[in-house]
């Protein structure tokens, strides 16, 4: 087992990855840190993001945390930021059969304004086998077309980029750049990318599985959809 850690990894990102993937972190600590990840990866894209229209794409055990966060460090630098948020329900694949996961979309979030915006940052906690990400940026390049995408994670497995890569079309690719401070190259008999992000993030967020997440709203999509909806002039939808 090996983990490369990035530029961005300075000691205190170092020691937040630590504590992630520590067994014995409860899930209202573990949901912190994972919003100081996201805010510092917030932080990191200030300077190449500076006054561009922004759209965050998340996962809805992501929302509250890692999304959060990185909302918390992009704000005074952008000049909006819209979300769309989904709800994924993963299915494993057969790998004897070439059969690939699937994670295909049971509900979703999503503001008129991500239709329209230069930059898309995609968020996920880990990026593994890349399925769950590869289905939301389908689903939202079918209705908008950024200049630059932003995959961005705490922890990447080796093999993400290209597992995602493959899926998409040049024009598409040449798009993407990468952000994660840490990737491990080893996965445990149950899948989990070793050490990761400490297991299965469902449950170390505090959910019983993805079925039981998948019953969760989040405070950030109940925020945002009480503010869009105050303002008569902003549509939404919510799906």
């Amino acid at each position: 087992m090996s983990r490369t850690l990035t530029e961005l990894a300075n000691a205190s990102i170092q020691s937040l990855l630590d504590r992630l993937a520590a067994p014995a972190t409860p899930p209202e600590e573990y949901k912190h840190i994972m919003y100081q990840l996201g805010f510092e990866h917030g932080k990191a894209l200030r300077d190449k993001l500076e006054g561009k229209s922004v759209g965050i794409a998340c996962t809805v055990e992501d929302a509250d945390f890692l999304a959060q966060g990185i909302i918390e460090g992009l704000k005074g630098s952008v000049s909006s930021i819209s979300v769309a948020c989904f709800w994924n329900k993963r299915f494993p694949g057969d790998e004897t059969r070439n059969i690939p996961d699937t994670a295909p979309i049971q509900r979703k979030y999503s503001e008129p304004a991500i239709k329209s915006v230069e930059s898309l940052i995609v968020a996920k906690s880990i990026i593994s086998g890349a399925c769950v990400v590869k289905t939301n940026l389908t689903h939202l390049i079918r209705e908008s077309n950024p200049s630059m995408i932003y995959v961005v994670a705490p922890v990447m497995f080796t093999n993400a980029k290209l597992n995602l890569e493959k899926e998409f079309a040049s024009d598409i690719t040449r798009r993407f750049s990468y952000s994660y401070f840490a990737q491990d190259d080893q996965k445990s008999a149950d899948n989990n990318v070793i050490p990761g992000i400490g297991g299965n993030v469902y449950q170390r967020l505090g959910f019983e599985d993805q079925d039981d997440k998948n019953h969760y709203t989040p405070e950030l999509v109940i925020n945002r959809r009480r503010n869009l909806s105050s303002d008569e002039s902003t549509p939404f939808s919510h799906a």
